[in-house]
């Protein structure tokens, strides 16, 4: 084996553009596939950072019926209910994440937007990662009237105590509350992601509207499986569970069940399809790479024929002549896996800014050892593939003996060559199509994504949330008094063309939807009742997105605390609730989500009706609940966290108007902090980062699938020209003009391109089905896409191929003839 090594390396010294076109081939297939593979791992594979994560289950709720949801937040008075009747888990966590501002105790330094984990005492118990140093919180933490304490991240932890043990004891300022820390909690925990302190429910559990069962605070819960304890036998007893408190809480747990996934299910589930789609189709450019270094292969097998033919007749085996192919093919794959390595680490950073920025673990994607073993596993897995049907062909010794008499270029031997090269380059087609139509049906996609009818203008339109801290603005009329004076102090900005205020905008990553009652209609039967979704704003918000008011009027300075409540509903709402009738004056009851106790069911008259909107990802799949959207007024329905959202007049770029807003936040409140400052359209932009990265790197792999191809397409034409040199000398000899030489070559690789195309269509007809979940708006047998890849293909070929053909259009006749 070692001499067979040496001799390989001395074979592709002496052929070094062989080697070198082999080693680039496999490389950028190789490459490709560790570079995907790495995203694999990273997000699906790599297990969460957790002590046997697997264990780990999150608990959703879930309402049966047409209105119903899949996964909707936990009450917390269901959850204490959960907590003490299961017995497949260890323990139940309650967790959530909000807004806050943080800041030293010495008010040294202005506050800073920060995100916080709001979660019950047992949770880093449950995720079984304890404090880096001090102490978790405790049972006694969690009750109302509790010292007030914190935990703080491991990032906080560095940046503001140096990773010094004096944090310990030391005093921060929560919306401005002083809270002692009392631990430092490791960097692993990641769910709730991107929190910089950890706050447990005290404060929450002191608010008699947090103890209603009906009352649903964004809350997640988190499960561990006792060891032997299945997910399929916890869902059970969760089923049992909640069917029993259907039946204790008609009111407000009729058709509500719970829904259990693995942690690590929840977190990256969605994007599991998608993967695995890009895994398949960086799997066809290996499968193109390696046939056409196979094909290279077979042509110096050609140029060996004498070499191996004396070989054989001095005794060596088959398998001898077979081994010694495979060990250059060996030897090729593992410095093309090398290079492919480099290639893969080079291309991480191009294929990060294409991953969705708000799932932390595409970020975490990285070249790690589970990562090289799968590269040396695909680097021996091309060698396989690229030197065992050479190998075979070039061994064969029945042929040896007519290799030696010169008759094997041209006998049955040179023949079968040519059959195995043609299946080569009809493969590498064929995958070139199915890449070129899956790339052309994810560009229509993403194109129609882009051109999806929003229902508001998100053109030079800045926003960023605010979270006022409820220690300082504890009343609803200082809440209200802060943002009206903001409001009108950011409208008189130069540049500003409409201020506003809203919870619950477009893309901000915030869905808030809520039960409902038509006012003076028969009361909905339970578990039955309409869903809207809800938002709160401020007079000028549908100015401010570019809304027509269809019917009726904006809310004014007439809608405020004090004076009968209003609503204003989108069209979908008026066409479903109010079927055939005229909504404006009509009422509904106030939803009890968004109301204090004492106003629980007051009339809410309908004044206006606007356009309806979409709220998620343009090119995701529509809700099919396709819910409705009612809009109710700041200044009746005070809102501590609202995104500011401001709309720049012509010619003024919005991130321009950041810094001055931020003076007048400032100007009213120097401790206020803000947060998640961005434009409409770059919200849009980050929702659309999947199929983004499903178009660049279909697009990608399909460009390199066509380079490669024409590669080897050229290459078999140019071979077959050089061996049939001789034949072309006759044919110019017996009267064959150069037009009809031309097209001869031309017909032979019209039809191996041809075969190529008409397996590619049948394979793209097929594997196009696949793409279904991730396309919008497309059908997976849109003839454009597949006629443009059949076209794109055509062209390339066509020029592949007319190049050896013009080559032998050329020949010499002369010259031709004197060649043996």
């Amino acid at each position: 084996m070692v001499k067979d090594l040496k001799f390989a390396i001395r074979q592709l010294f002496k052929n070094p553009g062989f080697a070198l076109i082999a080693v680039i081939v496999l490389a950028l297939g190789i490459g490709a596939n560790t570079a995907i593979f790495s995203v694999v791992n990273a997000v699906l594979l790599r297990p969460l950072p957790y002590p046997h994560s697997e264990q780990l289950v999150l608990l959703r709720e879930r309402l049966l019926g047409p209105a119903g949801f899949e996964s909707g937040s936990v009450s917390y008075m269901n959850y204490l209910d959960w907590r003490a009747a299961q017995k497949t888990f260890t323990d139940l966590a309650l967790a959530r994440t909000e807004g806050v501002s943080l800041s030293a105790s010495d008010g040294a330094s202005p506050p800073e937007a920060a995100r916080a984990g709001r979660i019950t005492a047992n949770y880093l118990s449950v995720l079984q990662v304890p404090p880096l140093i001090g102490r978790d919180f405790v049972a006694s933490d969690d009750v109302p009237g509790a010292a007030k304490v914190a935990l703080i991240s491991e990032r906080v932890w560095r940046k503001q105590f140096g990773a010094l043990p004096i944090a310990i004891g030391q005093r921060l300022n929560v919306d401005g509350v002083p809270r002692e820390i009392i631990g430092v909690v490791s960097e692993r925990v990641r769910f709730p992601r991107n929190c910089d302190v950890f706050l447990p429910l005290a404060d929450l559990r002191a608010d008699h509207d947090f103890l209603s069962r009906g009352n649903h605070e964004a809350f997640s819960c988190l499960g561990r499986l006792k060891p032997g304890a299945t997910l399929k036998h916890a869902i059970a007893e969760l089923d049992t569970i909640a069917a029993d408190l259907s039946r204790r809480y008609p009111d407000s747990n009729t058709g509500r069940q719970v829904s259990a996934k693995p942690l690590l299910e929840f977190s990256v589930g969605q994007y599991r399809y998608l993967l695995c789609v890009l895994l398949a189709a960086v799997g066809c450019v290996l499968l193109i790479a390696c046939a056409n270094v196979a094909n290279l292969q077979l042509a110096r097998g050609i140029s060996r024929r004498k070499e191996l033919a004396v070989r054989a007749a001095l005794g060596a085996s088959r398998w001898d002549l077979a081994r010694q192919v495979l060990v250059e093919s060996g030897v090729v794959a593992l410095i093309g896996g090398v290079c492919a390595v480099l290639i893969a680490v080079w291309s991480l950073d191009a294929i990060r800014s294409l991953l969705p920025p708000n799932v932390p673990r595409f970020q975490e994607t990285n070249i790690d050892g589970f990562v090289l073993v799968t590269t040396t596993i695909i680097s021996v897995f091309a060698g396989l593939l690229v030197g065992v049907w050479p190998a075979l062909r070039v061994s064969n010794t029945a042929s040896m003996a007519a290799e030696l008499h010169e008759e094997g270029g041209r006998g049955s031997s040179g023949a079968q060559r040519q059959r195995a090269r043609a299946i080569l380059v009809i493969a590498q087609v064929a995958l070139a199509v199915l890449l070129l139509a899956a790339a052309g049906l994810t560009l229509k996609s993403f194109w129609r994504s882009q051109q999806v009818r929003l229902g508001f203008n998100p053109h030079g339109v800045l926003t960023m949330s605010i979270a006022l801290p409820p220690s300082r603005y504890d009343s609803p009329e200082k809440i209200v008094r802060f943002y009206d004076q903001l409001v009108e102090k950011v409208r008189r900005l130069p540049g500003v063309s409409v201020a506003t205020v809203c919870s619950n905008a477009p893309f901000d990553h915030h869905e808030w939807d809520s039960s409902f009652h038509v006012t003076g209609t028969p009361p909905d039967p339970h578990g039955q009742e309409p869903i809207s979704e809800m938002a709160i704003v401020s007079p000028d918000y549908f100015r401010a997105l570019g809304m027509a008011m269809l019917r009726g009027r904006d809310f004014g300075p007439e809608d405020v605390r004090g004076r009968s409540g209003t609503v204003v509903i989108d069209e979908l709402a008026a066409q479903k609730f109010f079927p055939g009738a005229d909504p404006i004056g009509k009422q509904i009851d106030d939803p009890v989500t968004i109301t204090d106790t004492n106003q629980n069911g007051v009339p809410l008259t309908i004044i206006g009706i606007v356009p309806h909107t979409r709220n998620n990802a343009p090119g995701e799949n529509d809700d099919p609940r396709n819910l409705p959207m009612m809009y109710f007024s700041a200044s009746q329905f005070p809102n501590v966290e609202q995104n500011l959202m401001v709309r720049a007049q012509a010619g003024f770029n919005p991130n321009s108007l950041v810094s001055p807003i931020r003076g007048q936040i400032v100007a009213l409140d120097n401790n206020q902090a803000v947060s998640d400052i961005a434009t409409m359209e770059e919200n849009i932009d980050d929702s659309l980062a999947s199929q983004r990265l499903t178009m660049t790197l279909l697009g990608v792999f399909a460009g390199l699938a066509l380079i490669l191809a024409s590669i080897g397409l050229y290459g078999v034409m140019a071979l077959i020209v050089s061996q049939r040199t001789r034949e072309m000398g006759i044919r110019f000899a017996l009267g064959a003009s150069r037009g009809d030489v031309l097209r001869l070559v031309l017909g032979q690789g019209a039809v191996l391109v041809g075969i190529g195309l008409a397996a590619g269509l049948l394979g793209a007809l097929v594997a196009s089905r696949a793409l279904r979940n991730v396309l919008y708006d497309v059908a997976p047998l849109d003839p454009v896409a597949l006629i443009s890849a059949l076209l794109t293909l055509s062209l390339v070929a066509l020029i592949a191929c007319f190049l050896p053909a013009r080559r032998a259009s050329l020949v010499d006749p002369i010259e031709a003839l004197r060649m043996e």
